[in-house]
């Protein structure tokens, strides 16, 4: 039976809006891309709500790395912490949301995970707003230029990790869906499964929507996402060094980095030196470089420590100059016997030097990241 809710205006009159079903599956699906909001984030999670970006509307998933859209997923969104969020959206009424949605959006998220990459999706988020550095800023509340490297980077971590969450949006959950969501959120450690059921109630003059979501149980810890919860500083990430040798050692790399023009990009447990070239050859700043403090931290499929050198996802929209340069960069510590080469499959290359051999080795560092910053200004 359909239910009914009241508002009461001035002077004190009720105006009953009576729930109606949405008259299309497309009515519900341009009213979360325009607010994504609606997917109620302080429900999911309570005290530390969820924020929204939407990528795009009907992002294509292959099912090969290298092939072309077989399926379409309803909208993909992001939140603030990076989590790529898979969003499929039924009306009530129809039968495919009690039981062959569940397997579609398990099937793509499957796909999804070994298919995009950060940089599609990045590209994907840019080109369909007027100004993603300031949705950007908003979504990661932060009042200056948002480290959108940073932020991409994280979102390149979690679909490595596969650390993903699946939305199935509706005006109307079924009760064998919903349980069907708690049984999957319950065993899926990496994956957040929830339902969202938005119901419509309207007056004469009104439109009311009410989010409920569905399935997250008390018992369930918060997910760790892999977002950061703090901005270091140059003295805070001094501090945190294991020895003198380390900090002389970062503040000799620090100052090559400004000397020669670069950006330092403060992140949780790391500061990132990047370079901007001109923006006809690449509109984005170019990460060389990444000074950790004692922990390890996770970008381009590698879990990166210490002071890490080269450059992440090497890929084949680059321009030639530019590719060659990064390429010769990351290649110099393939060869060093105190550095520790790495390669993923995304096409990110480090070569990773202890404190202590960072140190014993810094004149050489030093020179070569001064090298490389100097050839990616002039090119």
């Amino acid at each position: 039976m359909a239910e009914r809710i009241y508002t009461r205006g001035e002077r004190g009159r009720l105006e009953p809006l009576e729930e109606e079903a949405f008259s299309t599956e497309d009515e519900l699906q341009a009213l979360i891309a325009e607010h994504p909001e609606l997917l109620d984030g302080e429900q999911i999670r309570p005290g530390d709500p969820r924020r929204w970006i939407l990528i795009t509307r009907e992002q294509g998933i292959a099912d090969t790395p290298d092939g072309s859209a077989r399926w379409a997923l309803d909208h993909l969104i992001v939140d603030q912490d990076a989590v790529p969020t898979l969003a499929e959206v039924k009306r009530g009424s129809n039968r495919e949301l009690r039981r062959t949605i569940v397997g579609q959006l398990l099937e793509y998220a499957a796909h999804a995970a070994q298919t995009w990459t950060a940089d599609e999706l990045r590209r994907t988020f840019e080109e369909s707003n007027d100004d993603p550095d300031a949705v950007l800023a908003a979504l990661l509340q932060v009042d200056d230029e948002p480290d959108a490297d940073g932020f991409w980077e994280n979102v390149a971590t979690n679909l490595t990790a596969r650390r993903l969450r699946l939305l199935f949006i509706a005006d109307e959950i079924p009760d064998p869906l919903e349980q069907v969501v708690k049984f999957l959120n319950e065993q899926m450690p990496r994956i957040e499964v929830l339902a969202v059921e938005i119901k419509q109630f309207r007056g004469e003059s009104s439109q009311t929507l009410v989010p409920r979501v569905i399935g997250r149980t008390a018992d369930l810890a918060p997910r760790s996402t892999g977002g950061p919860r703090r901005k270091l500083t140059r003295e805070t990430f001094l501090e945190e060094l294991p020895s003198d040798r380390a900090r002389k050692a970062a503040v000799r790399l620090l100052k090559v980095a400004q000397e020669n023009g670069a950006l330092l990009a403060w992140r949780s447990n790391t500061v990132s030196i990047r370079v901007r070239v001109r923006a006809e050859v690449w509109p984005r700043p170019i990460t060389v470089a990444w000074l950790c403090t004692r922990d390890t931290i996770s970008g381009g499929g590698l879990n990166i420590r210490d002071f890490a050198f080269g450059a992440i996802n090497f890929g084949d929209d680059l321009p030639e100059g530019l590719r060659t340069t990064l390429d010769r960069w990351a290649d110099q510590f393939a060869g060093d016997t105190f550095a520790e080469a790495s390669e993923s499959g995304e096409g990110t290359k480090v070569g990773m030097v202890g404190y202590d051999d960072a140190a014993r080795h810094i004149d050489l560092l030093a020179g070569r990241l001064a090298n490389v910053l100097s050839e990616l200004k002039a090119l």
